[in-house]
């Protein structure tokens, strides 16, 4: 196997979570990816909060379709970057359709399901992945802290695990009273993670710009 081949083989994708509450400017961090190589899969089936220009965007009205979008776009060469916006849309699309089509624990069994579903389908996406979602507030070990939120306790507080980089969306006002946005790298009380050396070790707080952590992410893994 030729050098090339080899870096290309052991090439790391890296999937991340941005975690934050309605308004803390997830969904306004994707303005300046690229939008003839972006993969935009839009749950919340909203008008995106800048002009979108994406060659590649969809709004999928069911957690089928999402699969089938992430799929399509994870096998096309023109796409080097996917968001889906997001996890916690998904997964309102699956139990909606869960307790119309199942009934007692198999609507649980079917919720489960198609989270580790979802997850495997990103995992195995040979391209950056970005999405979106919520957090509740749940005891861990003693303590209070933010996780993703999901409904039932199968993979309450453990939805994290399956990816590398987990980011948590924040805002405040400056001087001027003008809001900032920005993400935590870390942050105490949270499910936030990133391996240090992509910002910098010293580094626990980024600009809300999805463009310059993709760039970053890829500046790291060559």
């Amino acid at each position: 196997m030729s050098e090339e081949v080899k870096k290309t083989v052991n090439r790391d994708y890296y999937k991340v979570l941005l975690v934050g509450q309605s308004g803390k400017g997830k969904t306004y961090s994707f303005r300046n990816m690229n939008p003839e190589t972006t993969g935009f899969i839009n749950c919340e089936q909203k008008p995106l909060p800048f002009k979108n220009n994406f060659k590649y965007h969809c709004k999928p009205g069911s957690y089928k379709e999402v699969l089938e979008v992430i799929k399509e776009y994870a096998t096309n060469d023109a796409i080097t970057a996917m968001v889906v916006d997001s996890f916690s849309c998904y997964m309102e699309m699956v139990l909606s359709e869960a307790r119309t089509t199942k009934k007692g624990f198999d609507i649980w069994n079917l919720y489960n399901e198609t989270i580790s579903m979802f997850n495997n389908y990103i995992k195995k996406c040979n391209k950056e992945v970005y999405i979106t979602a919520h957090y509740e507030v749940l005891g861990i070990e003693g303590a209070m802290e933010k996780r993703v939120k999901v409904k039932g306790k199968e993979n309450e507080g453990i939805v994290e695990r399956d990816y590398s980089i987990v980011l948590y969306a924040d805002s405040k006002f400056n001087d001027k009273g003008v809001p900032e946005y920005y993400y935590n790298l870390a942050q105490e009380l949270t499910s936030a993670k990133c391996p240090p050396d992509i910002f910098g070790p010293e580094i626990l707080k980024i600009t809300n710009d999805i463009k310059y952590i993709d760039d970053k992410i890829k500046e790291f893994v060559k």
